[in-house]
């Protein structure tokens, strides 16, 4: 029992922590990974930025579309370089605002056509005339993703990704 004893006494000595050379190759692999991730990472963080300016272009039309229904009178969805106003016709009333830097920077935002606004009538349908039926945010982020913003002249806003070309993705534009 006391050969034992001192064995294992002797066997945790010898096992009892790491050395710096140790430490220094786990940090060295840690690195390497982490430049590997690194390229990827901000390709993410761009697609997440792409992707909430996007949805917040679409819950603004979806916000203009169901002030006008809720209140049975003409609101507007407008964009401009600043951000965008969802506004009720007449009488004149600010319903939101929202900055331009709502999915962060880096993002450039284009309209179909120029066209910056759009009016809903009452019924929720678009009015005749109202020319903004497409909103693309992009990023300067090699390899992250374009987002699409549809709106129908039924009112009905729509988010894709012009990338996606197969006609059975319900992703694609």
């Amino acid at each position: 029992m006391l050969v034992y004893q001192q064995w294992t006494d002797i066997m945790l000595r010898r096992f009892a922590g790491f050395t710096l050379v140790e430490a220094m190759v786990s940090v060295v692999i840690l690195s390497i990974l982490a430049a590997l991730a690194l390229p990827s990472f901000n390709q993410m963080v761009a697609n997440f930025r792409v992707r909430t300016a996007a949805e917040a272009m679409l819950n603004g039309l979806k916000l203009a579309r169901s002030e006008a229904v809720r209140r049975n009178a003409q609101v507007s969805f407008t964009a401009s370089g600043t951000g965008w106003t969802v506004a009720q016709v007449a009488p004149a009333a600010t319903l939101q605002t929202r900055p331009a830097a709502e999915g962060g920077r880096g993002l450039t935002t284009s309209y179909a056509g120029g066209n910056t606004a759009v009016t809903f009538q009452a019924n929720g349908r678009v009015l005749a005339g109202a020319a903004l039926t497409e909103i693309t945010v992009s990023s300067a982020v090699t390899g992250a993703d374009t987002l699409r913003v549809n709106l129908g002249l039924g009112g009905l806003a729509r988010l894709c990704n012009p990338a996606i070309t197969a006609a059975n993705d319900p992703r694609g534009c």
